[in-house]
């Protein structure tokens, strides 16, 4: 069977150390002056033409670049490491001990979210304002390029070495980013380590997963569904399956209506983990229609931290999936072409109790 180089097609050819000038901690009065003058506050704008004030500006920020020194990934590797971002914050507990990290964010404490809940349990957690950042005194942050632009816009004024992440779109891409990730910390080959065990799961699994066609739908809350060009189709397309969305030709992350989704007959429905509490966004999933279409077809729940971030922990995401594959009868719906009276078996699906 052809071998699966994902991950190995992904290697970089050239590498090199970027060095970046960061600022030493001075007082967090600046930091928090830097911040409102960044928001827009009219206030320090009018200020600003105050006599003395403006000199008074142009004397703390003399001393702030008189006190900058070199980056330290010049020559070593980082020794205060902050993750603002989910997604970075697995790969650096991943790749480096908690002796190096500063801090994760929030989000990396939440189990439902993060696969390394309890090694963030161990470390100092930030919200991803800057002064919380600035005041670490960080020799490397690093954060995904789709959120808090302003605090890693302030970071950087103020001399600190910020590096961002795009967001994974597929395993290629999430090998991309361990191994970028590996470089700046130092730890290049321990992060070659995990593509290469990444991919040789992603081998195996293609050697057990079967031939038989199948079609597997992501139905979200609301009614969302991932197509075309996202981790999920990849994840549902390396598991065995037809990615329904990918089959009607969407791209991206859109809106899948009911009535598609029991006409197109999937094998299998996938959904991510259910609301703690009451929500309309789920209400969706107890229609009398998804209700009629779970009597035919299998269901199948994947966790949300095992492919919310585009880490080597998504293959699990994968297995999970191959394991529902296999559940599923010999001669799936897509296979036989589904029901020809679909509309009578709803109506003999259970109804809701109606409200008074």
């Amino acid at each position: 069977m052809k071998t699966n180089r994902k991950c190995l097609d992904s290697r970089p050819r050239r590498s090199q150390p970027v060095a970046e000038p960061r600022l030493d901690l001075m007082e967090s009065v600046r930091v928090r002056l830097l911040n409102r003058w960044l928001q827009g506050a009219g206030l320090l704008r009018r200020k600003m033409h105050r006599p003395g004030f403006l000199a008074a500006i142009i004397i703390v920020s003399l001393a702030a670049t008189v006190a900058r020194v070199p980056s330290a990934l010049g020559d070593e590797p980082p020794k205060r490491i902050v993750s603002l971002n989910l997604c970075t914050d697995q790969l650096v507990m991943m790749l480096v001990g908690p002796e190096r990290i500063a801090a994760v964010s929030h989000m990396a404490l939440d189990p439902k979210l993060s696969v390394l809940a309890d090694t963030a349990a161990d470390l100092p957690i930030i919200y991803g304002q800057a002064e919380e950042v600035y005041l670490l005194k960080p020799d490397l942050v690093v954060s995904g390029s789709f959120h808090l632009s302003a605090s890693v816009g302030i970071l950087r004024r103020l001399g600190v070495t910020v590096e961002e992440f795009p967001a994974a779109n597929s395993f290629a891409d999430i090998c991309v980013n361990v191994r970028r990730m590996g470089r700046l910390l130092g730890v290049s080959e321990k992060a070659e380590a995990l593509v290469e065990a990444l991919d040789e799961k992603l081998n195996q699994i293609s050697k057990e997963r079967g031939q038989r066609p199948a079609l597997a739908a992501l139905y979200y809350a609301n009614s969302y569904t991932s197509g075309m060009d996202t981790l999920a189709s990849e994840v549902v397309e390396l598991a065995g399956f037809i990615n329904l969305a990918s089959k009607l030709g969407l791209s991206g992350t859109g809106e899948l209506p009911l009535e598609v989704l029991v006409m197109e007959r999937p094998d299998l429905v996938v959904t991510g983990a259910s609301y703690s509490a009451p929500a309309l966004a789920q209400e969706i999933f107890s229609h009398p229609a998804l209700t009629y279409l779970e009597r035919s077809t299998g269901r199948a729940g994947v966790e949300e931290k095992f492919w919310i971030c585009g880490t080597p922990f998504t293959v699990e995401a994968v297995q999970a999936l191959v394991s529902a594959r296999g559940q599923l009868p010999a001669r799936t719906a897509f296979v036989e072409g589904g029901s020809t009276d679909i509309a009578a078996d709803i109506s003999g699906a259970p109804q809701r109790a109606k409200r008074p």
